[in-house]
C-alpha cells in the first residue's frame, strides 16, 4: 500500500505566445503557472518536485544579455507564493526538506533551489552536463541561470546515470528510479524537451495516481490533441525529434488510461481545476516595484 502523500501548487507564473507552445493556438500572451509539487514519506520525509519561480530570477536577469530572459518570458510573483513560502504556512521549515528533484536546469524549476539547505538535489547526470558544460551565453540559450543554484550543489547533488533507473518501467517511457523504495514515487525520463528531463509517477495512499511531466507537454491541451510545440520552439528544446516522440506517448497514456492524472508544470487549465495555489487578484510589491508583468 502506497504511503506517500502529494499536493501540487504553483510558484509563480511567466507570460508568452500560446502560439509558441501550442501549435494553432491564438498569438495571445498567455499565463503559465510554475510548478511545484510536495511530497510527504513517513520514511522519506518532505521532498519537493521543482522549486517554481522566486525574485531571485529577477536578481539572476537583471542585466544583459540574461535580461532578454526576462523579457521573453515576462514573469509574475504574489507575496507568499514562492514554494518555500507556501510550505511554511503548511508548517513546513525550509531545513525539513529533505530531497528536492529538479526536473530540468530552466529557471522557472531552479529559483527556488538555495531555500533549502538541508536537502539533497536529484537530477540526471546528462540534465546537469548539458547546462554546466557550457559557456555564458551557452548557458542563456538553454534556459540555465547557474545563480539561482546554490554554492554547494554539485556537493549536495544526486546525479542520476541511466543504470540507477531499475524500477518497474511506466508505459513507454522505460525503466523508473524509485525515489522511496517502495514503489510509490518513481522518477521517470522524459527526453526531449530539455536533456534529461525527469518526470514523476505518484500512487499516494490515497489512491491518487498521477504523473506530472514537467515541460515534456506544456499544456494538457498539448497531449490530449496531440499539438506539438510551434515549430520556431524548436531553437530552444533539446531535440524536436524527441520532444514529438514523447509527446506521443503521453498522448496514447492518456488514451489508455483515462484515470491517471498527466500534470504538465505549467498548464493554466489543470491549475484553475485543482492545484492547492490560488489563482492571483493583486499586484505583488515586487511588480509595483516593476519586477513582474501583468497581463489581463
Amino acid at each position: 500500500m502506497s504511503r506517500v502523500r502529494m499536493e501540487v501548487r504553483y510558484a509563480g507564473r511567466c507570460f508568452h505566445p500560446e502560439a509558441m507552445v501550442v501549435r494553432g493556438a491564438p498569438l495571445r500572451p498567455a499565463a503559465f503557472p510554475a510548478l511545484f509539487a510536495i511530497l510527504r514519506h513517513p520514511e522519506g520525509g518532505v521532498a519537493l518536485f521543482d522549486t517554481g519561480y522566486t525574485p531571485r530570477f529577477l536578481a539572476a536577469t537583471a542585466t544583459f544579455p540574461a535580461s532578454l530572459y526576462r523579457r521573453l518570458t515576462p514573469m509574475r510573483l504574489e507575496t507568499g507564493e514562492t514554494a518555500v513560502a507556501q510550505l511554511a504556512a503548511l508548517g513546513i521549515p525550509p531545513h525539513e526538506v529533505r530531497t528536492v528533484i529538479l526536473s530540468h536546469f530552466h529557471a522557472d524549476h531552479i529559483a527556488g533551489a538555495r531555500d533549502f539547505p538541508r536537502a539533497r538535489y536529484l537530477a540526471t547526470r546528462e540534465a546537469y552536463a548539458a547546462v554546466s558544460e557550457r559557456g555564458a551565453l551557452g548557458r542563456l540559450l538553454r534556459g540555465f541561470l547557474p545563480d539561482l543554484l546554490p554554492e554547494d550543489f554539485e556537493q549536495r547533488a544526486m546525479l542520476l546515470e541511466p543504470e540507477d533507473f531499475t524500477g518497474a518501467p511506466v508505459a513507454d517511457f522505460g525503466a523508473t528510479y524509485d525515489l522511496f523504495g517502495d514503489g510509490s514515487a518513481r522518477l521517470v525520463r522524459l527526453p526531449g524537451h530539455a536533456a534529461g528531463q525527469l518526470g514523476l509517477w505518484v500512487h499516494t495512499e490515497e489512491g491518487r495516481r498521477a504523473f506530472l511531466v514537467a515541460d515534456a507537454a506544456w499544456t494538457s491541451r498539448s497531449f490530449r490533441e496531440l499539438r506539438p510545440p510551434n515549430p520556431a520552439a524548436n531553437l530552444i528544446v533539446d531535440s524536436a525529434r524527441e520532444t514529438r516522440r514523447t509527446l506521443e506517448a503521453l498522448h496514447a497514456l492518456s488514451l489508455r488510461e483515462p484515470g491517471l492524472e498527466i500534470i504538465p508544470s505549467h498548464c493554466s487549465e489543470w491549475h484553475q481545476a485543482h492545484a492547492a495555489t490560488p489563482e492571483p487578484t493583486r499586484l505583488s510589491p515586487l511588480e509595483r516595484a516593476g519586477g513582474g508583468t501583468r497581463r489581463e
